[in-house]
């Protein structure tokens, strides 16, 4: 909480992306794009991916606003929900969320995305375990894409802009070249703002990946929540229809997307890192 000195944040990491986790009503609107720029400047303070200011609406929603390094809006984070539901739970007393096992009517939202509901939320020692549901999957649509003769597909509907590879299928690409699709795919018509690309190559006939992710801002970095969630369902809707469960393994961690008749669930391992506090700035 806020006080006459500072403010208390926490980080915590889900599948290779950490967030700093600030309780809301530690600062105003106006504070939170600069705070957030300050403190995950890793030169001087935390490496982190973003920032996340977490409310309690009431009992049966959470607010997640994210924001960027740069201080910037975040569109949507699959692991940064998974991080907030988890930061609530663990403090569920102290913010006066009632949650039991049963509890089924739980959603999370952001200030630009749509609101998902969370499943289930499991605790071993310091680990949480946290499913998120989504209701309509028809929401997500796949298009084919082609990046200087190399073919993609355009997932729309996660949030922010992706573009799958399939290492499968494109059997002749090589580490050295995902650089230059990356920039390429960057200027394309069909990403007038960029794009975050995914390669995806199967491991096994069991719907185990591997990803590696170019993100547009950013470069190649260990692990994307929503990127894996992109190709999980790209994988289901293309080339895998007949398996349930999608498991993407990158540096950062393993993300599991399952699918349903109508629905999807998305699991994985999410940690409390450590306590901080920053002095007024």
């Amino acid at each position: 909480m806020a006080n006459r000195q500072g403010v208390n944040f926490e980080k915590w990491i889900a599948a290779g992306n950490s967030f700093i986790v600030v309780d809301g009503n530690s600062l105003e609107n106006q504070d939170r794009s600069f705070f957030s720029e300050k403190i995950t400047n890793s030169k001087n303070y935390i490496d982190a991916d973003g920032v996340l200011f977490v409310d309690i609406v009431n009992d049966g929603l959470i607010r997640c606003d994210i924001y960027n390094r740069d201080g910037s809006n975040g569109e949507f984070s699959l692991n940064g929900f998974r991080i907030a539901a988890a930061y609530c739970y663990l403090h569920k007393e102290r913010l006066s969320w009632n949650w039991t096992a049963l509890a089924l009517d739980k959603w999370i939202s952001s200030q630009l995305s749509e609101k998902w509901q969370i499943d289930s939320i499991f605790q071993k020692k310091s680990c949480f375990s946290v499913n998120l549901k989504k209701d309509i999957i028809d929401d997500f649509e796949c298009s084919q894409v082609d990046i200087d003769g190399v073919n993609g597909w355009s997932v729309s509907g996660v949030g922010n802009p992706h573009l799958v590879i399939s290492l499968d299928t494109e059997a002749d690409l090589r580490e050295d070249d995902y650089l230059k699709i990356f920039e390429k795919a960057s200027i394309n018509e069909n990403f007038p703002f960029g794009v975050n690309v995914h390669f995806v190559k199967r491991i096994n006939k069991l719907g185990e990946y591997s990803i590696e992710t170019y993100e547009r801002g950013v470069g190649r970095t260990l692990s994307c929540g929503s990127g894996s969630l992109a190709s999980s369902v790209c994988i289901n809707k293309n080339f895998e229809k007949d398996i349930e469960t999608i498991k993407t393994k990158s540096e950062g961690g393993t993300l599991e997307v399952s699918f349903g008749d109508a629905f999807l669930t998305c699991k994985g391992p999410v940690k409390k890192m450590l306590d901080g506090f920053l002095e007024f700035f």
